[in-house]
């Protein structure tokens, strides 16, 4: 759909070292189980881009996790198992992510994934003592099934994994899956009944992505009379928008767009094709 000269398309850890003089307790013995074929045998759950370590993260989810709701996500079935496949995003001589035209991080073909792995199954969990995560047990591999982590020092992840807290069952980010997010690192936001930053900018013909961080759920309409409109963005969900034009411009052109709920307003600046 074209409004005025735009184009929108709509698209509805690696764990750091932890310092102790006495490691924490953990499992000795590996229940978790290397993911053979996760690939074939399992469902992609979401895909995040993370900006800080500049890694790609696909987590895949066998078919008890694809149960979970936003009514249950304290309560994952037993005989889940999550895998979590990071890799290192390709990167610029500065070392900045390539972003793809969906503004996306990509996956570089000359690095080694890791796969970190969290199951569940009664009576898991035990052995982390105070860091217990409910009846949850992690082991990180490499693609060739050794460890990266072993079970005796996955300890690691467990304290990591406290802080998704006992609401979420001890999951990080299934809200991405459950609200229809991106996973893409965020362009701007809606919070507080605005949007931060209230001026964005975006490349001609490379997605940007602007998440709702706030309570209530939110719209991007066009200023323009008869413009673009989106759906309506729930809590916890994202959009996508890129921008074309025709002919290519050799000067930034401005959109400006406000939401038909609460009519906050932003502009988003589209830079020209270097």
């Amino acid at each position: 759909m074209y409004f005025k000269r735009f184009l929108p398309v709509i698209c509805a850890t690696l764990i750091a070292p932890l310092s102790y003089s006495q490691n924490p307790p953990a499992p000795t013995v590996d229940r978790v189980g290397f993911p053979t074929d996760y690939v074939k045998d399992m469902s992609i759950l979401y895909v995040y881009d993370r900006p800080d370590n500049k890694q790609v993260r696909t987590v895949y989810a066998n078919s008890p996790v694809f149960t979970v709701t936003d009514g249950n996500q304290d309560d994952y079935p037993y005989g889940s198992i999550l895998v979590m496949e990071t890799w290192r995003s390709l990167q610029d001589s500065a070392g900045n992510p390539i972003l793809d035209a969906r503004g996306r991080f990509q996956k570089d073909p000359a690095a080694t994934p890791t796969l970190f792995v969290m199951r569940k199954e009664k009576g898991f969990g035990a052995d982390y003592g105070p860091n217990r995560n409910g009846e949850w047990e992690y082991v990180a591999y490499r693609p060739d099934g050794t460890y990266q982590t072993t079970p005796s020092n996955s300890f690691s992840c467990a304290v990591c994994h406290l802080q998704a807290d006992h609401p979420k069952d001890y999951v990080f980010r299934n809200a991405l899956h459950l609200h229809g997010a991106s996973g893409a690192a965020p362009t701007g936001v809606f919070r507080d009944y605005q949007f931060v930053p209230n001026m964005m900018h975006a490349r001609q013909n490379v997605s940007i992505h602007v998440y709702n961080d706030d309570v209530i759920a939110h719209t991007i309409a066009d200023d323009a009379p008869n413009g673009f409109v989106s759906g309506m963005i729930k809590p916890g969900g994202s959009i996508e928008l890129r921008f074309g034009q025709t002919p290519i411009p050799t000067a930034p052109f401005t959109w400006t767009f406000h939401c038909t709920v609460h009519n906050e307003k932003g502009t988003i600046i589209v830079d020209p094709i270097p």
